[in-house]
């Protein structure tokens, strides 16, 4: 039975996921027992990574390295450094719904590369009873829940929004099923926003695509069939949130949530940074950590 991580990293001009994805699997290599990790990435990444980070950082992050064809661009989206700063540029995050072929491992947890494994929790995941674990609550640093752009549902009177940042699955049937569905779901996605009544915010999102097979997978019943991860909650830094310092497994932010209303937090759990480039900035910091 093999077990491990399905990292993927497409770089487009702005934003270096490549890094990103180094920082990920080495903090999953620092902080977890099981931390065997595979990465999903175009030849331009991969070249791009070695050529800026070095050969060694690539051989130590990653066990296995999947190259695929570059995704498809699912338009331009906006991405903010903090509230001052924002950028429009594209957003190449379409094949996960490949990832059951991709996955070279019998129990897979696949993870976004903005995700920092600052705790051990992960490692109660593998050998469950489930085949698929994935979150429907997330908070934010101050603890809060239903933020815009966090809700539990797509509307009021939609369906639950499950959380496609992290997620376990298992080399089953059912788990074949639903990423089949999603896949189904992003060839027809126009038709199924019509039919579920969200805003795309004009790209692809994979959120709203597990979230819809899951309805499907449950033959379009509200069906608590999929159970969460052991830690129920994610935790997300938010586009606002800047991550300002990170010592000794600990990561600072500054979270703005309103112009002028500043608040600092210390997190020594695992967190989902929205802010891309504040990853970018502390990138150094992160991997002497690791490695060490």
């Amino acid at each position: 039975m093999t077990q491990g991580y399905l990292v993927y990293a497409y770089n487009n001009e702005e934003i270096d996921y490549g890094l990103m994805s180094i920082v990920c699997c080495l903090l999953i290599k620092k902080h977890l027992k099981i931390n065997t990790t595979a990465l999903a990435t175009n030849q331009a990444t991969l070249d791009w990574m070695i050529k800026t980070h070095g050969e060694y950082l690539v051989d130590k992050a990653f066990d296995k390295l999947i190259i695929t064809h570059n995704p498809e661009n699912s338009s331009a989206r906006l991405f903010h450094d903090s509230r001052y700063t924002s950028k429009k540029v594209p957003y190449y995050n379409t094949n996960r719904s490949d990832s059951f072929t991709i996955s070279p491992f019998d129990e897979t947890v696949l993870l976004d590369a903005d995700f920092l494994v600052l705790d051990n929790s992960l490692d109660c995941v593998w050998n469950s009873a489930e085949d698929i674990l994935v979150n429907k609550s997330v908070r934010d640093l101050n603890h809060v829940e239903n933020l815009k752009g966090f809700d539990k549902r797509f509307n009021d009177t939609s369906i639950p929004l499950y959380w496609a940042t992290c997620m376990y699955f298992k080399k089953t049937e059912r788990a074949k099923y639903l990423f089949s569905l999603m896949k189904f779901i992003k060839q027809n996605y126009r038709y199924y926003q019509q039919l579920y009544k969200f805003n795309s915010s004009g790209y692809f999102r994979n959120d709203y695509a597990l979230s819809i097979a899951v309805h499907m997978m449950n033959a379009q019943l509200e069906e608590n069939t999929v159970k969460s991860l052991p830690i129920p909650q994610l935790m997300f830094a938010t586009e606002h949130d800047d991550l300002i310092d990170f010592t000794n497994g600990t990561a600072i932010f500054v979270s703005e949530a309103e112009q002028g209303n500043f608040k600092l937090h210390k997190v020594c759990t695992n967190v989902h940074l929205m802010n891309k480039w504040s990853i970018g900035r502390m990138s150094q910091r992160i991997i002497e950590y690791a490695i060490n």
